[in-house]
């Protein structure tokens, strides 16, 4: 029974062209190199979080103070403890304030760097170009850095003007809005290409 369930998936794995088998694996083995050493050796030192997580922080924080004149806006490492689930939680955030007073927890989760692995991922598993890569790759992570950027000021402008609405941005429109950034950059860097193609046409 175990070997009728392990085939199915392989034969349905072969019926895809070949490109998108090469595609697939491609992405597999990406996502495996990534995973291992990210939990083995980069994520308790925060080796990649914690500066992230703090420059995300400050830019916000720049953000905010030019939007509304002010400097009245700080952005604190702390290590903040949360109640989740009836459950005690620690953990190292970037702390906003707006003139003393809490604002918003910019935590590991809400940096941007699986959201950054996730569109690069995509772009070195497509069969393209160096240079085009490159275009893609700098931008691109440029452009989902700003639009988490924008979702953190956002989500603080919420919680100073209509925070009941922060729960329904947070969990679903600023999430929405940041994965249709990224759907839209992969469809652009797609345009072309030919790993969803049966003919032997040379990439652009």
């Amino acid at each position: 029974m175990l070997k009728n369930a392990l085939e199915a998936p392989k034969k349905a794995f072969e019926q895809f062209p070949p490109q998108v088998r090469i595609f697939l694996l491609r992405g597999l083995v990406l996502f495996g190199i990534w995973k291992f050493v990210y939990l083995f050796f980069w994520a308790q030192p925060r080796t990649l979080d914690g500066p992230l997580t703090n420059a995300v922080g400050s830019q916000s924080v720049w953000i905010l103070n030019q939007v509304y004149q002010t400097k009245g806006f700080k952005a604190t490492p702390v290590v903040a403890v949360t109640r989740m689930e009836g459950e005690y939680q620690i953990a190292k955030v970037s702390k906003i304030d707006k003139d003393g007073k809490h604002l918003l927890n910019i935590a590991d989760d809400c940096n941007g760097l699986e959201l950054f692995i996730l569109y690069i991922g995509f772009i070195l598993s497509m069969p393209a170009s160096v240079k085009r890569k490159v275009i893609y790759l700098i931008g691109g992570v440029f452009i989902i850095h700003l639009v988490n950027l924008l979702r953190c000021v956002g989500l603080s402008a919420l919680l100073m003007h209509w925070d009941r609405y922060f729960d329904l941005a947070h969990h679903y429109i600023f999430k929405i809005m940041v994965y249709s950034t990224i759907f839209v950059l992969w469809v652009r860097f797609s345009n072309n290409l030919s790993v969803f193609k049966t003919s032997h046409e040379p990439v652009q």
